[in-house]
């Protein structure tokens, strides 16, 4: 126990520290909060102070305790002593943007002015130049990563996808972030989009290729 806490004691901190600042915000806050924002970052959805509250520090436990989990259940569990330092990373990567994202909720719920297209816009691109700095160190596995098909077929398959797909995720992150720099609004939403999908697209079929090309050598 000892062992864990030493080393998730960063984790743990990002799963508290929500449900502490809910609680002591809760009299504050509105019987209806904003949830949800389109794409011009104006609130689209709310829900009740209750679900507002504690569903997203909630999850941020599920979603943890799913990740942690994950290694034991995998068919190649082994795999992942080998990228052990980078899946803390993403698990805690993965951590930070959605307590920064519960964050900017409730201020926009206590009436603040939150401009929520511009900072989920900056989060995500974030989040992608993160994960993208140690995709090309996740091995092969059933859980994590770029999970196609022809990537779990085969390992090379895997590998090569992998480092491919992380410059291509740390581009698309950059990219994104331009538009958060040079534009505004719909466009910024614009650059989002294709900072996230046409890396996508682009290691989906390029893997696709190279699977295709190996198997007719």
């Amino acid at each position: 126990m000892n062992k864990f806490i030493k080393n998730e004691w960063f984790s743990i901190m990002l799963l508290i520290i929500p449900f502490i600042i809910g609680i002591i915000l809760y009299p504050s806050l509105p019987d209806q909060m904003p949830t949800h924002w389109n794409f011009k970052g104006e609130v689209d959805q709310y829900s009740s102070r209750n679900f507002g509250t504690f569903f997203f520090p909630a999850l941020n436990v599920f979603m943890y305790l799913t990740l942690l989990l994950a290694p034991k259940l995998d068919p190649k569990k082994e795999n992942y002593e080998k990228f052990a330092t980078s899946y803390k990373f993403i698990r805690v990567t993965l951590l930070v943007f959605l307590v920064f994202m519960y964050i900017l909720t409730l201020y926009a719920s206590l009436g603040y002015k939150v401009d929520m297209g511009l900072w989920i816009s900056v989060g995500v691109s974030l989040l992608f130049i993160g994960l993208g700095n140690v995709l090309g160190r996740v091995r092969h596995n059933y859980f994590v990563g770029i999970r196609l098909p022809w990537t779990l077929a085969n390992e090379k398959v895997w590998k090569k996808t992998h480092y491919v797909g992380s410059k291509a995720m740390v581009a698309g992150g950059v990219f994104s972030l331009l538009g958060v720099i040079l534009t505004t609004d719909v466009y910024r939403f614009i650059f989002l989009m294709v900072g996230i999908f046409v890396p996508l697209i682009f290691v989906s079929i390029y893997s696709y290729v190279y699977y295709k090309k190996l198997k007719n050598n």
